[in-house]
């Protein structure tokens, strides 16, 4: 059983910048209250499909992991999205990027899907201290979605 969790936000500006930022991995710790940043295989590089990094996360002061991520889509303007490895594949992060409804810049949709089984599931749980997996996935997307606004919005 796959878990899907979707969280989307009106961006007032165009899409080409919301991707900018989002394919940025190095960036994301500006946003998100789990991921610190990544580094990336080529530095300097621009992440197209088949790139790879590392992502760094941590919970609180004493849980942290790196993950190992592949690039799946990197269609600019558009959507960017890649799948998550720690051992095996875990998950999948997508941001799909549209014209907001009335115009008035970017709607992007984040969403995060569990590749993990019922076992990995459990382990992940006792390793990283979270429970409910999806709850604190999108509680932590919100955030990272509105910090994103604030700081394109901005800019």
């Amino acid at each position: 059983m796959t878990h899907v969790v979707r969280e989307r936000i009106t961006i007032r500006v165009p899409a080409d910048a919301v991707y900018a930022a989002v394919s940025d991995v190095r960036r994301m710790g500006e946003w998100s209250p789990e991921c610190v940043g990544a580094t990336l295989d080529e530095p300097g590089s621009t992440l197209t499909v088949g790139s790879q990094f590392t992502g760094y996360n941590r919970i609180g002061r004493w849980r942290s992991w790196k993950t190992r991520c592949t690039v799946t889509v990197s269609d600019p303007g558009r959507c960017f999205a890649f799948d998550v490895r720690l051992g095996g594949l875990v998950s999948t992060w997508r941001f799909d990027l549209v014209a907001a409804p009335d115009g008035s810049g970017t709607q992007v949709v984040q969403s995060w899907q569990d590749r993990r089984g019922p076992a990995r599931r459990r382990i992940g749980a006792l390793t990283s201290g979270v429970r409910d997996r999806q709850r604190h996935n999108r509680e932590t997307m919100r955030q990272t979605l509105y910090r994103l606004r604030i700081a394109l919005e901005t800019a």
